[in-house]
Formats: C-alpha cells, sequence, structure tokens
C-alpha cells in the first residue's frame, strides 16, 4: 500500500497530474455528450401507447398496415 503513496507523491511532483484531470474530464464530456445523444435519438420522443401496440400486433401478425 506504501507503493501507492509514493506513486501518487511522485505524480504530484512530476505535474502529470493536471494532464491528468484534463484528460479525464475530456473523456467525461465527450461521454456525457454521448449519452445526450444516444437520449436524443432513442428516448426523447415516447411513442403514445396505441401506437404500440399496433407496431407490436404488425410485427406478430407480419401485417403491412
Amino acid at each position: 500500500m506504501t507503493w501507492y503513496f509514493d506513486h501518487l507523491k511522485r505524480l504530484k511532483d512530476s505535474r502529470k497530474s493536471g494532464r491528468l484531470a484534463i484528460e479525464i474530464s475530456i473523456v467525461l464530456v465527450i461521454k456525457i455528450i454521448l449519452l445526450w445523444l444516444l437520449w436524443a435519438l432513442c428516448f426523447s420522443h415516447p411513442i403514445a401507447k396505441d401506437a404500440r401496440q399496433l407496431a407490436v400486433t404488425r410485427m406478430i401478425f407480419n401485417h403491412s398496415n
């Protein structure tokens, strides 16, 4: 466990922690944007219950309308 603290101290002394924080922040922002896009494309416009039932019925019976 002491090697972990030694590593953290060396990381702090080497000024790489700032770069690491920037990289983590960039990755988190990209993930948030991708999750928002996924929500916007798939979940932001829910289908009415009647339309869902009609779509399921169409798939089950393989009707075109």
